[in-house]
């Protein structure tokens, strides 16, 4: 895991009035909401990252977008950024169904303990709360024999009605603290505190 006083960026990018673009700043596990726009075009994310990225001295391998859809192009534009694929097989692929599920157990695990701050304006704090605690939800929490997961991007939008989009880049941060263990090694994870 890293320092807590690592500062990194984590964006969920969007353009042409799907979702929103939105970049959190984050200082360990403090994240400041640093951008939040409607509407964005290729060139604009990519200064707009660009400039928050040097504002607050943040190296490119410290800066993660979501590269499952929109994304995919931005890492040919910021060379050496993190590309985060949700879809990807977990760190832990014994215990998570896939690396969102894994970053999303780590999130529940880093609010329940009292760890995460979130900086963000106070006509947003009901929105992102609600994003949090409608996104994590577990599936298939009786099944003993399956790997933990939660519900998929699909149900999240038909619950809030509308894209998690500052869920999904707060989730994105916890992709800094999920470390694959070396081959061989014994996996030890403390308990998950379900949500």
């Amino acid at each position: 895991a890293p320092a807590d006083n690592v500062r990194r960026i984590t964006a969920d990018l969007a353009m042409k009035g799907r979702d929103n673009f939105v970049a959190f700043s984050w200082v360990g596990l403090s994240a400041t909401l640093a951008i939040t726009k409607p509407y964005s075009g290729a060139k604009t994310i990519e200064q707009d990252l660009d400039a928050l990225a040097r504002k607050h001295g943040v190296r490119r391998s410290q800066l993660c977008a979501d590269s499952d859809g929109l994304g995919q192009y931005l890492s040919d534009y910021l060379v050496g950024i993190k590309e985060f694929h949700g879809g990807a097989r977990a760190a832990h692929p014994d215990k998570y169904f896939n690396l969102k599920s894994e970053c999303a157990y780590k999130l529940a695990e880093f609010i329940n303990d009292g760890k995460l701050r979130i900086n963000c304006p106070e006509e947003l704090q009901d929105t992102i709360a609600e994003e949090i605690e409608t996104c994590l939800v577990a599936l298939d929490v009786d099944a003993d024999t399956s790997r933990k997961r939660i519900i998929d991007k699909h149900e999240q939008k038909s619950i809030l009605g509308r894209s998690p989009d500052y869920f999904d880049p707060l989730l994105m941060g916890m992709s800094y603290y999920i470390t694959p263990q070396p081959k061989g090694a014994k996996i030890r994870l403390g308990s998950t505190k379900q949500y």
